[in-house]
């Protein structure tokens, strides 16, 4: 099963913080979320980090929120299920997206089929 790892990146909060935080906050939680993709394809699933596409951010160097939002959306629309493992206003978007598409959406990796 194809299921993509929502959680949280940054807040809105962000924009007014000192960018070291920020940037030490944002890559804390791309470990958590590549961590819990690590577990859920040894459960026999496949995972999707959205957050991993912050390298072709890195690579073009002018990718905007709407490019990384546009990537992660599209494949969220050919997943399986979506695993939500921390909130955001980002993943409540996520979440909107597979309910109107009849994904279904998980909040605890055991509940996984």
């Amino acid at each position: 099963m194809r299921v993509y790892i929502a959680g949280a990146l940054s807040s809105k909060e962000d924009r007014t913080r000192d960018p070291s935080k920020v940037v030490i906050d944002y890559l804390s939680n791309v470990s958590k979320m590549c961590k819990v993709a690590s577990q859920v394809r040894k459960l026999g699933h496949f995972p999707f980090v959205p957050a991993l596409d912050l390298l072709l951010g890195v690579i073009n160097g002018d990718w905007d929120e709407e490019d990384y939002r546009g990537v992660g959306m599209a494949f969220l629309e050919v997943c399986d299920a979506v695993l939500v493992i921390s909130q955001s206003w980002g993943v409540a978007k996520e979440i909107e997206r597979a309910n109107e598409l009849g994904i279904p959406v998980y909040y605890r990796m055991e509940d996984l089929p």
